[in-house]
């Protein structure tokens, strides 16, 4: 077992919390119901919009109207439906951000990020990205996702601007990627799912597209058919590329569920056939230069007997532009051939 340095780990920890500190005595706290005006003291307030809305933010009543009224729920929130939550790790990590008002609702793992911006930035989306994952990292940290415990925390980003010109930055980070023409983007988070279990046997088995046969090598149990998918796939796989994959399954993968004796069957069969193969390819590819070769010659001889005609039409003193209209030889050509003459 790695042994673990607990002594720089706390420096490290010190160190951080240092930080932390400083950072946090330069922030005015504000403790939740007070009912007396709130004293910055001889705080240094280096952004003093920032901690305005710090001030503003750390008191529940205000953040609960501003939710209501944001996202209109059917039911309005209320104080006690929400909590500050703050980690020693969120702060360390929103230490050189201005996004670290977070709550969360009291009884369910939804958090409402609030971000506070007075210039335009059009990295917003990501850092939303960047935010929520942290979020949602802390929150799950330790613990194992299993079928009846599943769910992640929900992250509702606001951002409250200030600015003085009009916010023109994308809402969501899908608007400001890449795209493939003509394909519809997942929304981020989603994903493709390809499940062998959708598939019968015999639909992967008719499928020539060899990754179905991998799907279908994967779902086989007994010997006997899984050596005669191989072996049908050694007799009819032509792709020089998939032949090499399928060398090295057979070789390396089916080693662990086929006798010795059959994986050396394979390879043999798959060699052989692999020649086979090279033959064949040769022989097409002969007899394709081949026909090309006696139509390029039917062209050739077929142009030589145009211009042999033409010429006999110079002799004769015929009209250049005739002779043009008879052959559909172009005037060079058939200048060219006048000084052959």
């Amino acid at each position: 077992m790695k042994k673990i340095d607990y002594q720089k780990n706390i420096a490290k920890y010190i160190e951080r919390m240092q930080k932390e500190r400083l950072r946090l005595s330069q922030i005015p706290f504000v403790l939740e119901d007070i009912s007396t005006p709130y004293n910055l003291g001889n705080a240094k307030i280096n952004k003093p919009h920032d901690k305005l809305f710090k001030i503003v933010l750390g008191d529940k009543k205000q953040v609960i109207e501003l939710l209501n009224r944001v996202l209109e729920p059917t039911k309005r929130l209320q104080k006690e439906d929400i909590e500050r939550y703050s980690t020693e790790y969120i702060n360390y990590m929103f230490q050189e951000s201005e996004a670290d008002i977070i709550y969360k609702m009291t009884e369910k793992q939804i958090f409402f990020l609030i971000e506070h911006q007075r210039t335009i930035d059009y990295d917003m989306p990501r850092r939303i990205l960047s935010y929520e994952l942290e979020i949602i990292r802390e929150v799950t940290r330790g613990k194992r996702m299993t079928k009846n415990n599943h769910k992640l925390p929900t992250i509702v980003p606001i951002v409250i601007y200030t600015g003085s010109k009009k916010w023109d930055v994308e809402k969501y980070i899908k608007e400001c990627q890449e795209t493939i023409e003509g394909v519809k983007l997942l929304n981020f988070g989603e994903y493709i799912i390809i499940d062998a279990n959708d598939y019968k046997n015999e639909e992967l088995e008719k499928d020539n597209f060899f990754f179905s046969k991998m799907l279908l090598l994967e779902k086989l149990e007994k010997q006997e058919d899984i050596v005669q998918v191989l072996s049908t796939m050694v007799e009819t796989e032509k792709d020089i590329e998939n032949r090499k994959v399928l060398k090295s399954i057979i070789a390396f993968i089916m080693k662990e569920k086929l006798p010795e004796e059959e994986i050396k069957k394979l390879l043999k069969n798959l060699e052989r056939e692999g020649k086979d193969m090279v033959i064949e390819v040769l022989q097409k590819e002969s007899e394709r230069q081949r026909k090309i070769g006696e139509r390029r010659g039917r062209k050739e001889g077929i142009m030589k007997t145009i211009q042999e005609t033409a010429q006999k039409m110079l002799k004769k003193n015929m009209n250049i532009q005739d002779i043009e209209d008879i052959t559909g030889l172009s005037k060079e050509e058939i200048q060219k051939l006048q000084k052959c003459i």
